[in-house]
């Protein structure tokens, strides 16, 4: 008996769906590739739920005829190549002819497509998991409306692992990004829930750059411009003020194919050396021709990983190319990294005598005066690895409570740690973390209490944003301005803040907004908990002390008791340990 079965097109379809098909956004992407393949000019894209409900995209393509309307669904039946030379000489962005089948078998969808401009009647095809159950004739216009509903609706396990809206539209407007950059020759239209994201009209490339990322950057493009034997490259950079803590705005474009490519990330930031801080990424827009047959595409199921042929020349080339843009516009490093400027001596101190410096100190501070007679708590070990003891846990909130009550006096260490006595020992504070701490159990009480405490600045705050980055930021105004923003204007690129929170820096306002951006989570339907915790968490870590910085005797006092005074005094919003309790036993045994 044999062991060895074919299995059916619909579970081979559901198998390769797996692969091509990981989210909402696989889906835009091979429906996009598509319809640049048949020569569109003008591509709408139609969401709905964050392409769950629907995905629609709509081209004015060259169509297809009944006949192809049924073949496309077939696994491996293309248009785009006819035998195994063409893969080495690959002009389109799909060829592998899986992608509609793989779509097909996990959603219900739909086709709508016309040849002939002067005939005003296609056809229509429609699928239900990859069967299908109807082909007609309609009225449409020339080219292809393609509709997937209800995607993943027979994988449930699929359906239920993806994120929140706003996590798959991200995503989504993530590979929207990667088409539309390079395709600048063609209009493209985004709807997201009736509400239009993008409208991109034909331009250039910089133009389409601009358009989607916000007029600001058109201060910040350096032009790259280099052409060799072996590749062109063309394209922009940003300045090196303007690099980000995230690669969000990092583009290669290999024969107008969006690719990812660490050797070449580490040729551009190679280029950058000595201008940005390592913890920072360049942006860049670059785009590379090769001859076709130098380089292979088809390593990877999603196509944008490919191998070049010569890529140690390319490293070398696009390195070299950027340092001379960087060069060419004064961009590069005028001081001797070598030489410790804190070192050199003014100018002004040449005639100036050497005296001794004066220590001013309070002879009369005696840190053992206002202690009072001595409670005696008989202890072990307070380590907190052991307060899952019940004996331990009793002793430790013993402790706690002594502190509470007890005004015994703090001394700072380093810039860093202060150090108090309790009845049994000393406490070690971390007092970054400390402040983080009280500042995010109050953030969270106004909040809840909607107190809205506000600090006017004298001259308002503009930040630039691109037009997606103000809809995720437009999700958090409400709670900002509980917490005492002010917002002039909250524009589609620009934000204009007329007032904070009177103990937020106006030196961090720009950070603590990347930071907001760079976290997915707070767009989730379980929302408020949510936001109002990564609020507190953020503008307490951007409002804090820091670790290096000298308090007087009074703050470092007013630390400890509002330390031990918060619901949880142990750990920081961020789950590191605070503090550090060390009895008086532990103290005898070093001695």
């Amino acid at each position: 008996m044999s062991i060895i079965k074919l299995l059916p097109d619909s579970v081979a379809n559901q198998i390769a769906a797996g692969e091509v098909v990981q989210r909402p956004s696989s889906v835009v992407k091979e429906l996009l590739e598509n319809s640049i393949d048949s020569g569109a000019k003008t591509i709408k894209l139609i969401i709905k739920d964050a392409g769950k409900t629907l995905i629609q995209v709509i081209d004015d393509g060259v169509g297809m005829n009944e006949e192809d309307l049924r073949k496309c669904f077939f696994r491996h039946t293309t248009s785009k190549i006819r035998n195994s030379i063409d893969l080495f000489s690959l002009k389109t962005m799909g060829f592998r002819g899986e992608a509609l089948s793989s779509i097909a078998s996990v959603s219900h969808m739909s086709i709508v497509s016309n040849q002939d401009s002067s005939n005003s009647l296609g056809f229509e095809i429609k699928l239900n998991g990859g069967e299908e159950k109807s082909l007609i004739q309609v009225v449409s216009s020339k080219g292809t409306s393609i509709s997937v509903k209800n995607l993943f609706f027979n994988i449930p396990a699929r359906r239920n692992f993806l994120k929140s809206d706003n996590v798959e539209l991200k995503h989504i407007i993530d590979e929207f990004h990667r088409v539309a950059l390079i395709n600048y020759d063609v209009n493209f239209i985004f709807t997201n829930n009736n509400n239009e994201i993008f409208n991109l009209s034909k331009s250039i490339f910089k133009e389409r750059i601009i358009r989607i990322f916000g007029k600001s950057s058109k201060q910040k493009l350096i032009p790259i411009n280099e052409e060799t034997e072996i590749a062109k490259i063309s394209g922009f950079v940003f300045k090196p003020e303007f690099s980000r803590k995230t690669r969000s705005t990092q583009f290669f474009f290999v024969n107008n194919r969006f690719i990812r490519n660490s050797h070449l990330n580490h040729a551009v930031k190679t280029a950058y050396e000595g201008l940005i801080q390592d913890n920072l990424y360049p942006s860049y827009f670059l785009r590379i021709k090769v001859p076709l047959n130098s380089i292979d595409v088809n390593i990877h199921p999603n196509k944008t990983e490919i191998k070049f042929d010569n890529d140690q020349s390319i490293y070398a080339i696009l390195k070299s190319s950027i340092k001379h843009s960087l060069g060419q516009f004064n961009i590069t490093p005028t001081i001797d990294f070598d030489n410790n400027i804190n070192l050199n001596t003014p100018y002004s101190y040449k005639n100036k005598e050497v005296s001794i410096p004066k220590v001013d100190y309070n002879q009369a501070f005696n840190p053992f005066e206002n202690l009072t007679k001595p409670v005696v708590v008989k202890t072990k070990d307070f380590d907190l690895k052991n307060l899952n003891d019940s004996n331990h846990q009793d002793q430790f909130n013993n402790e706690l409570e002594l502190l509470k009550t007890n005004n015994f006096p703090a001394f700072q260490i380093k810039s860093k740690y202060i150090i108090t006595k309790t009845s049994s020992g000393i406490v070690i504070i971390d007092q970054k973390r400390a402040h983080q701490r009280i500042l995010y159990e109050n953030f969270l009480k106004e909040l809840s209490n909607k107190v809205n405490p506000i600090q006017t600045l004298l001259f308002p705050i503009k930040l630039d944003f691109n037009s997606e980055e103000i809809r995720m930021l437009k999700l958090i105004e409400a709670p900002l301005i509980h917490l005492g923003f002010k917002f002039n204007s909250f524009g589609e690129e620009v934000i204009e803040i007329s007032g904070i929170h009177p103990f937020l820096n106006q030196s961090h306002i720009l950070e603590l907004f990347q930071e907001f951006l760079r976290n997915k989570d707070y767009g989730q339907d379980n929302a408020t908990h949510t936001l109002n915790d990564l609020i507190a968490k953020l503008l307490s870590k951007y409002s804090s002390i820091s670790s290096n910085e000298t308090i007087n005797v009074k703050l470092q006092e007013s630390l400890v008791n509002d330390l031990f005074a918060c619901k949880d005094p142990n750990v920081s919003p961020f789950g590191k340990l605070i503090f550090k309790l060390i009895s008086l036993e532990e103290i005898i045994k070093i001695f």
